[in-house]
């Protein structure tokens, strides 16, 4: 996000300039800009989504593990990372295993992305082979989502009352759930600059122009999208973001820009109130009777069964709760491990096979379903150790505390997205996977004061000594 400070190398460096020193490395030119580009492909999903990040990663991972192997002197791999190693493998394993034991080879879907976590710790290389360049990184980020957010704007239909689909997704949902981190990341990086004044200056002058046309843009295209889990999310997320803001600035300040935002999200909401009734009006007039039903009858079950039934309940909430239903199904048959790549041959047997999806729109089932409490204790333990390694970090003065923040608003509000879409198994949700624990995994070795250290080349130290 910007200039970040260095931590001692827990190696002797020398004095002097003699060949075969060790000194960090220096990747070569072509090497940094083709890493650059390929950083900004895995995080492209939060503009254009497409598998394209999943075909350039392992290309980051193999420059880092060749350096990572190359080093002399090299970050040791910490309990951390041989936890998410050993879950990958242990996921890959199974994956396997049930495919070869089934008689209908089962594969689940999208069951080995799961496996993802083994390639945390060396994508953590990466982000320390780039750590110069991270600042011009994030900018080139921001300035793509200024380019994508006004190249598809569709502001006549908005204001028209229809429902539109930001950016290049798949769906509104996915849409939704881009701009709401984009919107998160926006704010945090322009704070970033109003508060640090050591950071590059002419990076900071167009993060002051662009950042707020880019919050703008993301609050028109997330009230277009009309999604109502994201709009949620993004009512609870966005009370924390202005508590944030407000201990970034001088109080007075800080109270009088938060209140000026939330005077105008809310007059803007008021203009819009019809429309907000009529997208969400139905689905919170089921929500309540079914509560109601459930406080009479204590009935969770039958008053599932009947709001399913019902015929004022609105489709999108029909199809989720049939879907939520047969996922507590799956994952009370089998709560310890889970079915792993056997469950969607088991979704044929539920109450509701019939509905037409298998995405089962709760990001937590999704986990439970396929790997059980087991799987849920553990990825629980490597979300919790990653953001311990952020949280230190910043304690410790290696990442500016916006940074930080940026870190842990942004999964507050994907977390909440989870309550109601699948989007950890989207391409989304696997981006934001690979960015945010690869950045841990990188504050965790800058932590342990490590780098990757090679001998100093003859060309080098005789451009020291000139």
């Amino acid at each position: 996000m910007a200039q970040l400070q260095t931590n001692k190398p827990q190696v002797d460096l020398g004095s002097g300039n003699k060949a075969g020193e060790l000194v960090p490395v220096v990747l070569p030119q072509r090497l940094i800009i083709l890493g650059s580009l390929l950083w900004l492909v895995i995080i492209s999903p939060l503009f254009i989504e497409s598998a394209a990040y999943r075909y350039v990663a392992p290309f980051l991972a193999l420059i880092a593990l060749h350096y990572y192997q190359k080093a002399p002197v090299r970050p040791r791999t910490d309990w951390l990372g041989w936890l998410c190693m050993a879950w990958g493998t242990y996921v890959l394993v199974r994956f396997v295993a049930i495919f070869l034991m089934t008689p209908e080879h089962s594969i689940g879907a999208s069951d080995w992305l799961y496996a993802y976590p083994f390639f945390f710790p060396i994508l953590g290389v990466a982000f320390l082979l780039y750590e110069p360049v991270l600042e011009k990184i994030v900018a080139a980020v921001f300035a793509f989502a200024l380019i994508m957010l006004v190249a598809t704007q569709h502001f006549r239909e908005v204001f028209a009352g229809e429902t539109v689909r930001p950016l290049i997704m798949n769906n509104q949902i996915h849409g939704a759930v881009a701009c709401g981190l984009i919107l998160i990341l926006t704010a945090f990086w322009l704070l970033h600059y109003l508060t640090d004044k050591s950071s590059n200056r002419l990076i900071a002058r167009f993060a002051y122009i662009v950042s707020p046309l880019i919050a703008i843009l993301c609050l028109i295209a997330i009230y277009g999208a009309k999604s109502k889990g994201v709009w949620l999310a993004l009512a609870a997320t966005l009370p924390v973001l202005g508590l944030v803001t407000v201990t970034y600035l001088r109080l007075k300040t800080g109270l009088i820009v938060v209140a000026c935002a939330a005077v105008l999200l809310l007059a803007g909401a008021y203009a819009v109130r019809h429309n907000i009734e009529k997208t969400a009006g139905p689905t919170v007039s089921s929500t309540i009777e079914m509560i109601d039903n459930i406080t009479k009858s204590r009935d969770l079950s039958d008053a599932v069964s009947s709001t399913i039934t019902s015929d004022t309940t609105p489709f999108s909430m029909d199809a989720r709760l049939q879907l939520w239903s047969n996922g507590w199904e799956l994952f009370s048959s089998a709560p310890i491990f889970g079915w792993g790549g056997e469950w969607v041959e088991r979704w044929k047997h539920t109450r509701y096979a019939d509905v037409q999806y298998t995405l089962l729109h709760d990001g937590y089932l999704e986990i439970l379903v396929r790997h059980g409490l087991f799987g849920g204790l553990v990825m629980a333990l490597i979300l919790a150790a990653l953001i311990a390694n952020v949280w230190r970090a910043r304690k410790a003065g290696l990442i500016p505390r916006t940074a930080w923040h940026a870190y842990a608003v942004c999964l507050f509000f994907f977390a909440l997205t989870l309550l109601s879409n699948s989007n950890n198994r989207l391409a989304i949700g696997e981006s934001l996977a690979l960015t945010s624990s690869a950045f841990a995994c990188w504050c965790g070795m800058r932590l342990r004061g490590e780098r990757l250290l090679m001998p100093r080349t003859k060309p080098q130290a005789e451009a020291v000594s000139a």
